[in-house]
């Protein structure tokens, strides 16, 4: 988990910390709708891109496994501020 959150910092956390781009935010409520949808289609999303989020999100060297740690880490939503 370690790798993958550093991996963040150097590539989710562009969009992901202002919501640039519509990104949703870390923790943030907007990441509701997108849970709603199956992991599977948010790892699609997040491979193949979707709108404004280009695919792979920068991180060329993640593996699936850890873009659904980072999922899960940027829309758990108990965060401290």
């Amino acid at each position: 988990r370690q790798v993958a959150l550093e991996k963040w910092a150097r590539s989710c956390a562009l969009c992901h910390v202002d919501g640039n781009g519509g990104a949703p935010r870390v923790g943030d409520a907007a990441w509701a709708p997108r849970l709603e949808q199956s992991t599977a289609t948010l790892l699609d999303h997040t491979v193949n891109g979707l709108g404004l989020m280009p695919p792979l999100g920068y991180c060329m060297d993640c593996s699936e496994h850890e873009f659904l740690i980072l999922i899960d880490f940027m829309s758990a939503t108990n965060h401290a501020d």
